[in-house]
Order: structure tokens, then C-alpha cells, then sequence
């Protein structure tokens, strides 16, 4: 019988122990928002029509441009750092300071929304192909040299994006 008691004994002392928490621990919780990346910015003499996003659409970009007669002021220039690190830079504000355009093999999430909504953009949605979307700062249009002709060129019609 004392096995019998020392075996209780030690189940009991398993179940307290496994009920137990670490006083003053908290699961770590992600609450910070992530800041816009550093995008390297193309020099003003170099800036052109900016687009930003995923590096699989090198080739629509690079068709769609070479379509486009453009100047050195409205040469489209695509810097290719990735999906998320171009919608975050693109939804950072308006201006000669932020991206004109993200391209992307998928659509616009609602957090990206959200945040682009928060710094005053809106936008307009170019789908070129399967999975193959462009994303414009309505603001950039009418501001950025050649931005407006570069969308037209495409020949598709872009669409608000609303919602989220």
C-alpha cells in the first residue's frame, strides 16, 4: 500500500504543478505595428514613375514599360523588395517622397487598406492578369509626371478600391 500512496502522492504533486503559472509572465503578444521600410528611393534626377512590390512582376512591369514612350522624367522604375515591404512603403504617404505604385500577384489586404486610409490615400486597382495586380495613388495621377499616361497605355480600366 505505501507504493500505492507514493504513486497518489505523486500524480497529485504532477496535477499542482502542471496548473501552475509563472507569476508576472504574459505570452509574448505582437501589438507594434511595423514601420515603413526603407525602400531605396531613386535620385531625383532618376525618379520617374516609382513603383514598388513583388519581384515576379519584373516582367509585366518591364513589357508595360517598354509599351509606354517614355521620358527620362517618366521612365517607370521598379523596385522589387517584395509584396508586404511594397504595400507598407507605398501606404506610407503621399508625395515625391513615397512610391506612385506597388504591383502584386495578389490583392490588396484589408490592413493595407486600412493603412493607406490612414495616411489619406485612396486608390485605384489595375488587374492585369491572373494574379497580376497594380495598385496607383489616385493623388499621383494628376501630381507625377507621366503616371496618368503610363496607366492608360495598359489599356485596362483601374476600379476604387473600397472597403476594409
Amino acid at each position: 500500500m505505501p507504493s500505492l500512496s507514493k504513486g497518489l502522492a505523486m500524480v497529485a504533486v504532477a496535477a499542482a504543478l502542471a496548473g501552475c503559472q509563472f507569476p508576472g509572465f504574459q505570452s509574448p503578444q505582437q501589438t507594434a505595428t511595423l514601420p515603413p521600410p526603407t525602400v531605396p528611393k531613386p535620385p531625383p534626377e532618376e525618379r520617374g514613375i516609382w513603383i514598388v512590390g513583388s519581384p515576379s512582376m519584373r516582367g509585366a512591369v518591364g513589357t508595360a514599360a517598354s509599351r509606354f514612350n517614355s521620358t527620362p522624367d517618366t521612365q517607370p522604375r521598379l523596385v522589387a523588395e517584395g509584396t508586404n515591404s511594397g504595400f507598407r512603403s507605398f501606404c506610407a504617404g503621399v508625395g515625391l517622397e513615397h512610391p506612385d505604385m506597388v504591383v502584386s500577384d495578389r490583392r490588396i489586404g484589408a490592413e493595407e487598406q486600412k493603412r493607406c486610409r490612414a495616411k489619406g490615400i485612396t486608390v485605384t486597382e489595375y488587374e492585369l492578369g491572373p494574379k497580376q495586380f497594380v495598385y496607383v495613388k489616385d493623388a499621383h495621377m494628376m501630381t507625377i509626371p507621366g503616371v496618368r499616361d503610363f496607366t492608360d497605355s495598359w489599356g485596362v480600366k483601374g476600379k476604387p478600391v473600397r472597403g476594409a
